[in-house]
């Protein structure tokens, strides 16, 4: 008969050896499942850092949540966290394990994945439906934990909406919004998202267009922004380029794709630009952030002397700057 050995009642010194043996030979799951143990775990977890993923990306439903963890030499791990009966499942490759009534919030559930990890930030958050967690929004706004690219997918309730505006925006720099044509009620809601200074912003209409106009495109302050399925008119189009040659608008533009529901006339857009055409085989130019490959379309000029470069398609409107 065997006597259990009381491995948490070591002094912090010992653990740490011990701990650090078993980050060398256990798998990720179960290091991952030591730190559910106790406080105590948790505690030894978090000094040691065992793991070092390469990123996290957080997958939020209704009433689950589940995090993935990628890394460079093992198999991906996966925890999923179930409001009912506060219950988590972690599983890896072909092993699996279950706990219930863990006795700790969502919040704090994740808070011990990174406790345990190297990882200090999510490289994407998707967002499927509004919580049913009282501290979901906690997991980001305590320590303002970055976000890579957060993904919004349609949602219900404009005081979810505002919630992702105040409180993960500030801190992510890529966002893809996917809405519907009744998202955004109060057009001010939808302004507010534009307004931010994002790296990358990309927003995609499922179903019916949805209605966008110049009044909601000049309040943009994205460097590289992505319009799909929105009904902005050639002629909204064509007053934002002479705006954006009076330097009028988002001076951080460098990158704007329009998808349109039309066929597009050019001598719409370009009516009042002064625009000078440029053939593919040209001298090669690259635009600000990396575009190259000799940008065929039309050339105009800024009053600062920056020049962009409109691109079209049979459905669509590319814009390049260039210094």
């Amino acid at each position: 008969m065997t006597t259990p050995f009381p491995l948490l009642h070591l002094p912090r010194l010992a653990l740490i050896l011990v701990f650090q043996h078993m980050g060398q030979r256990y798998s990720m799951h179960e290091i991952l499942a030591f730190c559910h143990v106790s406080k105590r775990a948790r505690s030894v977890a978090k000094c040691l850092k065992l793991i070092s993923p390469k990123y996290f990306v957080l997958k939020q439903h209704a009433s689950s949540m589940e995090i993935i963890l990628y890394f460079m030499r093992h198999p991906t791990v996966r925890l999923c966290y179930r409001k009912e009966k506060g219950s988590v499942t972690l599983q890896s490759e072909a092993t699996a394990t279950a706990w219930t009534n863990i006795g700790f919030s969502v919040g704090e559930w994740t808070e011990r994945m990174f406790d345990v990890s190297n990882c200090e930030k999510f490289e994407t958050v998707m967002l499927h439906k509004p919580p049913e967690f009282d501290d979901f929004f906690s997991i980001f706004s305590e320590h303002r934990r970055r976000i890579g690219k957060l993904i919004l997918y349609p949602v219900s309730t404009d005081s979810f909406t505002k919630q992702v505006v105040e409180t993960l925006l500030p801190i992510t720099s890529n966002i893809s919004f996917y809405i519907s044509k009744d998202s955004f009620k109060d057009p001010k809601e939808l302004r507010k998202i534009l307004s931010q200074e994002i790296d990358s912003m990309e927003i995609h209409v499922r179903g019916s267009p949805f209605s966008l106009n110049l009044s909601d495109l000049i309040t943009s302050n994205a460097v590289k922004l992505f319009l799909r399925g929105l009904t902005l008119t050639q002629k909204e189009l064509n007053e934002f380029f002479k705006m954006w040659k009076r330097n009028e608008c988002n001076p951080r533009l460098e990158y704007l794709t329009v998808l349109l529901y039309e066929d597009v006339f050019e001598d719409a857009i370009l009516s009042g630009l002064d625009a000078v055409k440029v053939l593919n085989g040209s001298s090669s130019r690259s635009s600000n952030i990396g575009y190259s490959d000799k940008i065929a379309g039309f050339d105009i000029k800024r009053i600062d002397g920056k020049i962009e470069t409109i691109k079209f398609g049979l459905n669509f409107v590319n814009f390049y700057v260039r210094s």
